[in-house]
């Protein structure tokens, strides 16, 4: 700080004293000796000079793949129940980007419609789903999608299809005390997700973006899981025996027929 404003005062007084004249030079290393003699050196500047230049090699740039792995988005977005789209673009208001320059490869780590599962919902509450239902509301997750050459870029469409199913066993029903009787259990609401991607070409003066482009399908699916009480199963069982018998008694009796009139 205090060379610097040394360094100042002195080209101040270089100023006046050469103002006026037209042809007035002063050599390089002239300037550099007045500047040393008007220096201030005292130990606590060299101090400072020998510890500056014992660290300054810390403060050089570097780049470490691994510190550095991209963007991450996480959220929640608020979407209308109707067809529509949302893209992830890289847009700067104080850059200008270079169009043949921006890859947008990208990993997709989670991606669903509704509320998020908790971890207790997942153990208990898809009990009356089929196997595999888990998957169908996020087939996205884990996937890798790499560009490898310019002006192209991953475009994912997805059919969003509402799903019902029962709650898990054991919830307990609510008592309406105005109407004087237990509600019947809501339903739980998931949505699976059909999903297709495609790599898309652009021109070489747009940027390229990952686009999700989501419709609702008109369609819904239910799941209801029944049981069987066992005397129904009983009364079941009993009767396919009993039909079974009187299948065999009508076949005895027509071949008992049969039989008797081929002897006379």
């Amino acid at each position: 700080h205090r060379t610097v404003v040394e360094f100042t005062h002195f080209i101040a007084e270089m100023e006046k004293e050469h103002k006026g004249h037209k042809h007035a030079d002063l050599k390089t290393e002239e300037i550099k000796e007045i500047a040393t003699d008007r220096t201030v050196q005292t130990k606590e500047h060299e101090d400072y000079a020998r510890a500056l230049s014992a660290t300054r090699h810390q403060h050089q740039p570097s780049w470490a793949e691994e510190q550095h792995p991209g963007c991450q988005i996480s959220g929640f977005l608020l979407v209308d129940r109707a067809p529509g789209n949302f893209h992830i673009q890289a847009q700067s208001r104080g850059h200008d980007l270079a169009a043949h320059m921006t890859n947008v490869s990208h990993i997709i780590n989670h991606l669903s419609f509704g509320k998020p599962f908790s971890n207790y919902f997942i153990k208990k509450g898809l009990q009356n789903t089929p196997a595999g239902f888990l998957k169908t509301t996020r087939p996205f997750d884990g996937n890798v999608y790499v560009t490898h050459k310019e002006h192209e870029a991953h475009h994912h469409y997805l059919k969003v299809i509402t799903t019902e199913f029962d709650p898990e066993s054991g919830t307990q029903k609510k008592y309406d005390k105005k109407k004087g009787f237990y509600k019947p259990l809501d339903k739980n609401r998931a949505y699976q997700i059909l999903q297709s991607s495609q790599l898309s070409l652009y021109r070489a003066d747009i940027v390229p973006e990952a686009k999700f482009t989501y419709d609702l399908s008109p369609i819904a699916v239910s799941y209801e899981k029944t049981s069987r009480a066992w005397y129904d199963y009983f009364t079941s069982l009993m009767a396919i025996i009993g039909g079974t018998f009187t299948v065999v008694g009508m076949l005895e009796s027509g071949i008992h027929t049969i039989s008797s009139k081929k002897r006379r």
